[in-house]
């Protein structure tokens, strides 16, 4: 008697899952016919004319001043003889810290400072309005480092200047990226 109930439980469960699944399945055709028979006529419900709402191209009212070298803005130099590349290079660290707030403070000591230099005390390798200086935290301290230099060479001519201002300056191996 249990083996008939179950078996009749089995069935009645296979025949309305069997039921339920068919009627879905119509029931999403009818839906994809209603949704495909609305796109082909969609011109009876849409009136909306978007010609009317053509931007016109921003009129350029201003002119961009800014203090970046044109080579730099194309990445290249001399009709495309001289790209910007990432390489193994220098930069001086003029600060090392535990806390933040005393590499923020020596980064704008060392801004300040840079605005003091004539431009013809500069180095060749630093003849720029502005001071390249990175602040990076590599744990645990906050290091603030100076320049992009290729060769150790340009890194030693500009250290002589930066340690009249930073004593305890040094060059340190870092990736920087230069004009090649």
């Amino acid at each position: 008697m249990q083996k008939l109930v179950s078996t009749a439980v089995t069935a009645v469960v296979v025949l309305t899952l069997g039921a339920c699944a068919s009627s879905r399945n119509v029931a999403d055709d009818a839906a994809v016919r209603e949704l495909q028979e609305y796109i082909d006529n969609i011109d009876a419900y849409e009136d909306f004319d978007v010609t009317a709402y053509v931007d016109p191209p921003p009129v350029v009212t201003a002119n961009v001043d800014h203090d970046v070298p044109p080579e730099l803005m194309t990445g290249t130099v001399e009709g495309g003889s001289r790209k910007l590349v990432t390489v193994q290079g220098f930069r001086i660290q003029v600060h090392s810290s535990l806390d933040k707030e005393g590499a923020v403070a020596a980064e704008e000591r060392a801004k300040a400072w840079w605005r003091t230099i004539r431009p013809e005390e500069k180095p060749a390798s630093l003849k720029r309005a502005d001071l390249p200086l990175y602040l990076k935290y590599a744990q645990p301290y906050y290091r603030v480092r100076v320049g992009n230099f290729a060769t150790r060479e340009d890194a030693e001519v500009a250290l002589q200047l930066i340690q009249q201002r930073f004593p305890r300056a040094f060059i340190a191996v870092d990736r920087v990226t230069v004009l090649q």
